[in-house]
């Protein structure tokens, strides 16, 4: 008897399947790994969101990965993506910066497990994974050559009056600040104490 003939094919086909899994889950988690470690990391410092981005990419890459293999009811699908709605980090709100690379890792861990490898090969798993790396690393590296702020500033006028000129409101800014302010946007006017809450642009 041949050995083809006693393994069952529906065991021989499981094989393929598993080295695709294995295979996604290994550039997936490389490029993650990439991405905070080595991009995020060396410009922003926080150490502490180094496991929470990498456990975020992993988890949902698996339940993607479920989701494109398994039979599920739609109802429950959403559900368990609705799962995240409900969770809440007890810590401080993320920066803008820190929630485009939680987006990040997010969106990048969905397209390794969704994306057809039978298109190109394993060429559309390279380019997705190499773009993401390679824009991020050349935004963290570019400086804009006019670095514009913005702040929150409170203080005492010289004169109620100049709130009706934006010109001499901005030079008043200029002088009290000593600062190079083009744009000042009135927020609050405490007309009593001469006060007033702007906000500022300076270069």
């Amino acid at each position: 008897m041949l050995l083809t003939e006693v393994i069952d094919p529906a065991v021989t086909n499981v094989y393929p399947i598993v080295y695709e899994f294995w295979g996604r889950l290994l550039i997936n988690l490389i490029t993650t790994f990439i991405l905070i470690r080595y991009i995020y990391y060396p410009h922003n410092g926080q150490k502490e969101l180094l496991f929470t981005f990498i456990i975020i990419g992993l988890v949902v890459f698996m339940i993607a990965s479920v989701l494109n293999r398994v039979k599920i009811d739609f109802a429950m699908a959403i559900g368990l993506f609705a799962v995240f709605s409900i969770i809440r980090y007890r810590t401080p709100p993320f920066e803008i910066k820190e929630m485009t690379y939680l987006f990040a890792v997010i969106g990048i861990s969905v397209i390794n497990a969704l994306i057809d490898p039978k298109i190109y090969d394993w060429l559309a798993f390279s380019f997705a994974n190499t773009l993401l790396i390679g824009v991020a690393f050349a935004l963290e590296k570019y400086t804009p050559r006019k670095n514009i702020s913005k702040k929150l500033l409170t203080f005492t006028l010289s004169e109620l009056k100049i709130l009706n000129d934006n010109q001499q409101l901005t030079e008043e800014v200029k002088n009290q600040t000593g600062l190079d302010v083009f744009k000042v946007d009135v927020i609050k006017i405490s007309a009593a104490k001469k006060e007033v809450s702007v906000w500022i642009y300076f270069r």
